[in-house]
């Protein structure tokens, strides 16, 4: 999505630790993102399958998703969810790390190099550049990976064809900036552009369950509201919307939306008057976006299902009403 005016960019260098060559991308993501919501970036640039816990440390705090075992353990665990990137990582230079998984214990280094303005048109989060791929899950580590590097590259090894049929034939070197920022745009790409993308399903094709494509390509056909039907509006009108408390927590403090949609939604209605709000279509367009994308993370299915439903009423907003020329 294009850039909201005094919202910046953090330019990362990510490097995963112990290994040479290295394996290291570098990624633009907004400053106001979450440490939840930069783990599921991480995730997607690195290669990773998000099977196993994580952390960051930054400065002597550790940030991952709280769990009841960690008093056990006497480890202070502060909630990644609630804690934005700019608030822990003030200025350019600074280094922090990511850990994935505790038992390959794959270390991340992530070092902020610039602090810069988005260019119009572009979609972040976005990687910039990198290289080579990262390990299979499982593997062992740093020796494992040296091991099984060694084992597929000869042939005569004892272990060869063992670890072929493992995983199958492996590239290290393997690395597609394309098929990176491909699968950024599929969790953050416009739901608006994407509605008019896919007018309708191909036969016997099978749909993703991910809100920004199956649930809205249903709406398109079931809503009974073609596009000619819909309601004609100027670009800069505003639409409205009722939100419940629950709704409103869900974008405020769990999202990725930026401050200047947030802002509004903070606005407490008075006494009887029911908590309608109200945006532009591509605000609303930007918030189903963002709703979108924590929908097709969420594991939890009560809280996927009020992601799920929160993205049809908004999309409900969309599909009924235009603002674009014939």
């Amino acid at each position: 999505m294009a850039g909201k005016k005094n919202r910046l960019l953090y330019q990362l260098k990510v490097t995963l630790e112990d290994l040479q060559p290295p394996i290291w991308r570098r990624i633009l993501v907004w400053e106001d993102a979450t440490l939840a919501q930069l783990h599921r970036i991480l995730q997607i640039v690195m290669g990773w399958e998000d099977y196993h816990l994580h952390q960051f440390e930054i400065g002597r705090h550790i940030y991952s998703v709280p769990d009841p075992d960690d008093d056990l353990y006497e480890r202070k665990v502060i909630d990644e969810s609630r804690v934005r990137l700019r608030e822990v990582v003030p200025r350019v230079g600074t280094h922090f790390e990511y850990l994935y998984d505790f038992g390959d214990s794959w270390r991340h280094d992530l070092l902020l190099e610039a602090i810069v303005l988005p260019d119009l048109g572009v979609q972040y989060p976005h990687c910039l550049a990198g290289e080579r791929r990262a390990p299979p899950e499982d593997v062992g580590g740093f020796p494992g990976y040296e091991d099984y590097l060694e084992a597929l590259a000869d042939p005569e090894h004892k272990e060869h064809e063992n670890v072929l049929r493992w995983r199958g034939p492996f590239d290290p070197e393997a690395f597609s900036l394309t098929a990176v920022n491909q699968q950024l745009q599929k969790k953050f790409c416009s739901v608006r552009k994407k509605a008019t993308t896919h007018p309708s399903p191909p036969e016997n094709t099978p749909t993703d369950r991910s809100p920004d494509s199956a649930l809205l390509l249903r709406l398109l056909i079931e809503s009974g509201t073609p596009p000619k039907d819909r309601k004609r509006i100027r670009p800069d009108e505003k639409v409205s919307l009722e939100l419940n408390d629950r709704e409103r927590e869900l974008i405020l403090n769990h999202s990725f939306a930026d401050e200047e949609l947030t802002g509004r939604l903070r606005v407490v209605p008075r006494p009887n008057e029911p908590p309608v709000y109200r945006f532009t279509l591509d605000e609303w367009d930007e918030l189903a976006g963002y709703v979108a994308a924590e929908a097709n993370h969420s594991r939890e299915k009560k809280l996927q299902k009020e992601w799920d439903q929160l993205y049809a009423r908004i999309a409900g907003v969309l599909e009924s009403h235009t603002d674009e020329d014939s």
